[in-house]
């Protein structure tokens, strides 16, 4: 029997037949429409009824659900008259920074020119330009700002904290103007230095015979000292020290224009430095400094409350 077995005829699958092209398409179109069963791809129009039903509510409830917590972070979070973070809780923590102008590459904190040579300090004169532009356009539009009534270096506040005080260019920085092109064709050029805005940030000072933020700039190291020559400030204010009797000048950031409650048309008070006789083709290291601060932290590790800048003059 076991012999039988092994001399079985051996019996060969049937081959398998790829399907045609024609039939592979009439497969598909069967299941985009059966005609016997009248499903579209597979469903009734019942089951296609059913699942846009849920899709439709589903998305409807996932669109309202992203409108209600935009409205709550645009309404309920943020507001139009005063930043969401203020106080300590801001990035600077009521502790104002400086900031410099010309500074045409916020990357490069020198200032380098030829005097007498405009295509040297071109870029250099047009970025103070711009900056001299802006305060002109709200000096020439009275209509567009409510005016404080006192701002003079010596007012006290009004009461009308959301009304400005305009900042005059012509009158407050006289020596650094487009006319002369900022003092850098003459040699005698200007860096504008300029208080970072605070919201509600007020001075709170250590003298009160100025009563302002102090300024003052000096060279880094002695051998700057030496080649910085004389710094004039505008505007400016002279200290007596009480103990030595040595008289101090400083530049000063007017308090009557503070605070800044983002008032419409408002423009920070600005410094300018004047450096009337600096040593030709010798990098200076500038270092100016807020003085007369109690609610001003000085650090030079992490650039609070001071600027730097290098300064070359060729010839």
């Amino acid at each position: 029997m076991a012999e039988d077995n092994q001399h079985e005829a051996f019996v060969p699958e049937p081959e398998f037949e790829e399907p045609s092209k024609v039939s592979r398409c009439a497969a598909f179109l069967h299941f985009l429409y059966n005609k016997q069963t009248g499903k579209v791809m597979g469903r009734s129009g019942m089951s296609w009824l059913k699942i846009l039903i849920f899709y439709a509510i589903f998305y409807s409830c996932l669109a309202g659900f992203f409108v209600g917590m935009l409205s709550v972070f645009m309404y309920g979070v943020l507001v139009d008259n005063q930043p969401h973070r203020t106080g300590d809780n801001s990035l600077l923590q009521m502790n104002p920074g400086l900031g410099f102008r010309p500074q045409p590459d916020m990357s490069s904190t020198l200032i380098e020119f030829t005097a007498g040579k405009p295509g040297s300090y071109a870029r250099l004169v047009a970025n103070i330009q711009e900056l001299f532009d802006t305060y002109k356009r709200i000096e020439l539009k009275p209509e567009q700002v409510h005016v404080r009534a006192g701002c003079q270096p010596d007012s006290k506040p009004d009461g009308q904290p959301f009304k400005v005080c305009k900042f005059n260019w012509t009158r407050e920085l006289p020596d650094c103007l487009p006319a002369n092109d900022f003092g850098y064709a003459s040699g005698q050029p200007c860096v504008v230095l300029k208080l970072n805005k605070i919201f509600g940030w007020l001075p709170d000072p250590v003298d009160e015979r100025a009563p302002h933020a102090l300024v003052e700039c000096h060279g880094e190291n002695p051998a700057d000292t030496e080649s910085i020559g004389d710094v004039a400030y505008q505007p400016s204010v002279s200290l007596e020290n009480n103990a030595t009797g040595e008289v101090t000048t400083y530049g000063f950031f007017n308090q009557a224009f503070y605070p800044y409650l983002k008032q419409i048309g408002y423009r920070a008070p600005l410094v300018a430095l004047k450096f009337n006789n600096l040593r030709p083709n010798t990098l200076v290291m500038v270092e100016c400094v807020l003085r007369n601060l109690r609610n001003s932290q000085y650090s030079k590790v992490d650039r609070e409350a001071m600027a730097r800048f290098e300064i070359l003059m060729k010839k």
